[in-house]
């Protein structure tokens, strides 16, 4: 194999595919990225097993073929590299890369050890717009669990209907929903769990891609996203997800609405503190206190309309500021009933996001 391609659009392709790569695991060869020369691109591939991404860049291929190098190495090269240009040429078992004053060689790993992509083709959504799509998954993301003893709680309910989706996520002490009802095109109605680090790292790559196609395979166990000259194949989680329209309050008899940045402001130095921020709200306002025997104490006031009966609620303040930093616009809403019952977290003005957080007992 030899080609030369531009440097920084070798190193874009690179990017791309390094959050499917597995550099801890037991298998060496899923360090590595595949490079194919074929015609006038080159295809990379990289895969954890989990996830499986390709993406493709242009490149003058005079001699094709295929090789895998260690994904962190060749791509700390071309970032630290300043050549416009490189030149690669497979010689033997070693990647050679040459710059105008460089050159360097790198080994490669057998490409037939290499795992082969995955067949996925049945379309599910199509056209789907990532200025809707992707703000959405970050939202929901941040309710999914980080506890591998509960591998249902680790993904993300998509729930794909005729005239809308439902993007789901809950660690049991808070859950996000994000409904759509527009941008995107059903192909096919279904329910996948998906992995939410693999959806975090789907809205790594999408960059300036306006619209994401999606893909199942003929046994429901994988799904892809074409996102522009890339796709991204992911193992889809098995089980049942949670009933989560059971953990929705029917009705929250308490409405506070507050400015988001004073809110979140207050918020993040009170988390200084400690972990539990004490919500003390009434007509005159709200008033937010933590404290703790090894640092200190806190107490601020925020201005806030209310309406209700003078009450007290607690929360975690991670899971608190994680629900605030996922509205949008200038005012939110917090809704509750009692001091040990479930809040709920709204935009203003908007019924397509909702964040309920389970409150601590003081």
């Amino acid at each position: 194999m030899k080609f030369s391609a531009l440097r920084e659009d070798l190193l874009d392709a690179v990017q791309t595919v390094q959050y499917s790569a597995n550099a801890k695991g037991m298998m060496p060869i899923l360090s590595g990225t595949k490079l194919e020369g074929v015609g006038e691109e080159l295809i990379l591939h990289a895969t954890d097993l989990e996830s499986y991404t390709i993406t493709s860049c242009a490149a003058k291929v005079e001699r094709g073929g295929v090789c895998v190098v260690n994904l962190k190495v060749l791509m700390d090269f071309l970032r630290d590299a300043k050549d416009e240009k490189v030149d690669v040429e497979l010689i033997g078992n070693e990647m050679v890369l040459r710059g105008q004053k460089t050159v360097f060689k790198l080994f490669t790993m057998p490409a037939e050890d290499f795992p082969n992509a995955p067949s996925v083709g049945i379309p599910i959504l199509e056209d789907v717009e990532t200025k809707i799509f992707i703000p959405a998954v970050q939202k929901v993301s941040r309710a999914a669990s980080k506890d591998e003893k509960r591998p249902t709680l680790l993904g993300m309910l998509l729930e794909i209907e005729e005239e809308e989706l439902n993007m789901v996520s809950t660690d049991s002490y808070r859950l996000a929903i994000r409904r759509i009802r527009e941008g995107f095109k059903t192909q096919e109605k279904g329910q996948y769990i998906i992995p939410a680090s693999a959806m975090v790292n789907l809205a790594r790559i999408v960059g300036k891609t306006e619209r994401i196609n999606v893909y199942r395979d003929e046994n429901g166990g994988q799904v892809k996203f074409d996102v522009g000259a890339s796709s991204h194949i992911i193992r889809l989680i098995e089980g049942k997800f949670p009933k989560y329209g059971q953990f929705i309050p029917e009705s929250m008899e308490k409405v506070v609405e507050v400015e988001r940045e004073e809110m979140l402001g207050a918020l993040k130095r009170a988390s200084l503190i400690s972990s539990t921020v004490r919500l003390n709200i009434g007509s005159t306002g709200l008033t937010m206190e933590s404290e703790s025997r090894e640092v200190g104490e806190g107490r601020e006031e925020i201005v806030a309309v209310y309406e209700g009966e003078d009450m007290e609620i607690a929360f975690n303040s991670r899971f608190l500021e994680e629900g605030i930093i996922s509205i949008d616009g200038e005012k939110m809403v917090i809704s509750i009933t009692e001091s040990l019952k479930p809040g709920i977290i709204k935009e203003k003005e908007g019924e397509d996001f909702m964040y309920i957080i389970m409150p601590i007992r003081l």
